[in-house]
């Protein structure tokens, strides 16, 4: 009898210390992923496309947010795990209410100068030339000015007009009606598409590095960190894995447009990112779509970020983001 006590009592501690050797479940839960509608997205459209799961007992649901501000409000009010939107306006909602970290950068720099029958041959050229940026305070302007600095040009003896958002510049650029214009892909592509006189005359991204060649803070190879993914904190805290998770997936989503472009572009079309496919496509290669988790680049983030606050402190939320900012650090 006592064997069999015995017995039974040793099965009972294997059973016990196996289950708390192995590991629990995921709970199930519901995560919300944003995607602004625009090339923002590009990276992460197979995911969208695919409804891709981020594991086990996780049930997940993708938007595409019709506009920035539309996207900050219900970000500001907590309503998604993941989004993808402009590393400055991270830095914005940060500074807010401190809700959501910086996980990785998806875009490193996709702007371009594109002109309609104008000659600039160097950056002192821009001098007393109109050139559109679109609005003030957004990337195309912050980098425009910074290189034009970089470069020894005063911007004020540039005349900088905001007068057009960008899909308008976009419209007015393809018609003859602006002659000089700081553009993002794919609105690039889709404008010297369909006009013939325009021509793309300057790399912003090999610009900036041109200009940071003998840098000791950043890489000179280094672009700039333009698209950013956050995750909110709470939810990075007690759920790391599903944002290994989901960095992965997003990787691979990347990875894919990068080497299927006409594929990539039709999906863009079919979820409505605002982008014909054909100019997508066309764009995609120029576009410097790449995933770098924030870990493995904070340094040139940082220095992104102390651009604009040298520039304009309100377009990064009035000041530096602190430590916390930075996801997996």
């Amino acid at each position: 009898m006592k064997k069999i006590i015995l017995l039974v009592v040793s099965m009972m501690l294997i059973f016990s210390m196996s289950g708390c050797t192995g590991k629990e479940p995921l709970e199930s839960i519901e995560v919300k992923v944003a995607g602004l509608k625009g090339p923002s997205s590009i990276g992460m459209i197979q995911m969208i496309d695919q409804q891709a799961s981020l594991g086990e007992n996780v049930s997940t649901t993708y938007d595409i947010v019709p506009a920035p501000d539309t996207l900050v409000a219900k970000l500001l009010n907590g309503e998604y795990d993941f989004a993808t939107l402009p590393t400055n306006t991270a830095s914005i909602i940060y500074n807010k209410k401190g809700e959501y970290q910086l996980a990785g950068i998806a875009t490193w720099g996709m702007l371009y100068v594109v002109v309609n029958g104008v000659e600039i041959n160097d950056w002192s050229d821009f001098e007393g030339k109109k050139v559109y940026p679109f609005a003030q305070g957004s990337t195309p302007d912050i980098i425009f000015k910074y290189l034009l600095e970089k470069n020894g040009v005063n911007a004020q003896n540039v005349d900088i007009d905001y007068s057009l958002q960008q899909a308008e510049l976009t419209q007015a650029l393809t018609a003859g009606k602006v002659s000089v214009a700081v553009l993002p892909e794919p609105f690039v592509t889709a404008a010297t598409m369909q006009n013939k006189n325009l021509k793309i005359i300057m790399n912003i991204q090999e610009e900036w590095k041109k200009v940071h060649m003998t840098s000791s803070v950043i890489p000179a190879e280094a672009a700039y960190p333009m698209t950013a993914i956050v995750v909110k904190k709470e939810f990075a805290e007690k759920f790391p894995e599903v944002v290994s998770n989901y960095l992965k997936l997003y990787e691979t989503s990347i990875d894919w447009v990068n080497d299927n472009p006409s594929d990539a572009a039709l999906l863009i079309e079919k979820h409505d990112l605002g982008l014909a496919a054909k100019a997508a496509e066309n764009a995609i290669p120029r576009s410097n779509i790449r995933l770098e988790r924030t870990k493995n680049c904070k340094n040139k983030i940082e220095f992104y970020l102390n651009v604009y606050n040298g520039f304009s402190p309100q377009a990064i939320g009035g000041k530096m983001p602190d430590e916390n900012f930075y996801y997996g650090k």
